[in-house]
């Protein structure tokens, strides 16, 4: 039997055409508690995760008693598989000018990495972060929030007994937008970075992100000042059938180890040259390392 092969843009070449955007769209998940892993997982599958309780240190003087260690396990399960898949006609792609297949790759990539992050996003909740003191910072207008408030989210953390390590800050695009303006001021010095690639660095112990999908989610959320325990996500390899004419890339978003899967094929039936790309992911809140208290803060606007 004769062997096919699908003219254009090779797989590979798409998948690797990929990287920087997935790295970009998928940056904020290296604020958050991730497990991820190539193998593929059975149907099902779950991932357990546990978080150890403070400890209070004890007097070693007369000897060395073990003291009372706990931990709280936190599962997820792997119930999300999401994705998005294009094609188009052979009389399409003969009438195009410009290779179709890869100039709908970056879209694919911003349509799974909404999804994704909008299912981390709704967590930030009154049930997982209760409306108290703790749990909750109000500011102002996005044109007041500054440095000063970013401040108080970082002692507030303190006080809640959240490990400085490892904090993040996430905020809607106008929050961030004040943020960074600020920083952009000719007083601060060393901000070149945040005025020509509106990229905000590293600030009172938090790394910044920014995200259209923190909206008001129904409590008028508008940012998150978190440990990374504060919410998990996990993913898994998603299993591909042995197919003649089917294609399969497997790429892992470089820095995060997030396994995407890039499949292609066509319909002889049809005249339609498919691709698809899709996530295999999980979602749960969870509680951090300041014990019984959650690992984040939710800031509404006042």
């Amino acid at each position: 039997m004769a062997t096919n092969t699908i003219g254009g843009v090779n797989l590979a070449a798409i998948a690797e055409m990929s990287l920087p955007a997935l790295l970009e769209e998928f940056a904020p998940l290296t604020a958050l508690t991730t497990d991820f892993s190539t193998e593929i997982a059975q149907r099902g599958a779950s991932v357990a995760t546990r978080f150890p309780s403070k400890p209070t240190a004890v007097d070693l003087s007369s000897g060395y008693s073990a003291g009372n260690s706990t931990a709280t396990a936190a599962t997820i399960n792997l119930d999300q598989f999401f994705g998005w898949v294009w094609e188009f006609s052979d009389f399409e792609r003969s009438r195009s000018s410009i290779d179709l297949n890869a100039l709908f790759v970056e879209p694919a990539i911003a349509a799974v990495g909404t999804k994704v992050f909008g299912d981390l996003w709704n967590l930030v909740n009154d049930t997982n972060f209760p409306a108290a003191a703790a749990t909750e910072s109000a500011v102002g207008a996005a044109s007041s929030f500054d440095l000063g408030d970013v401040a108080t989210l970082a002692a507030q953390l303190t006080n809640n007994g959240v490990p400085k390590r490892n904090r993040a800050l996430i905020l809607n695009p106008t929050y961030y937008a004040a943020l960074a303006d600020q920083l952009n001021d000719v007083s601060v010095a060393g901000q070149g970075r945040t005025l020509g690639e509106h990229v905000i660095p590293r600030v009172h112990g938090f790394d910044v992100f920014e995200s259209p999908l923190c909206d008001g989610n129904g409590v008028n959320v508008v940012g998150l000042a978190c440990h990374s325990t504060a919410l998990m996500i996990a993913a898994r390899g998603v299993d591909a059938p042995s197919e003649p004419g089917l294609e399969v890339e497997n790429v892992v978003v470089p820095g995060l180890g997030l396994p995407i899967q890039f499949r292609r094929w066509y319909n002889r039936d049809t005249g339609q040259l498919k691709y698809s790309m899709g996530v295999l992911y999980g979602v749960q809140s969870a509680m951090g390392a300041a014990g019984a208290r959650p690992a984040g803060i939710k800031i509404v606007s006042s």
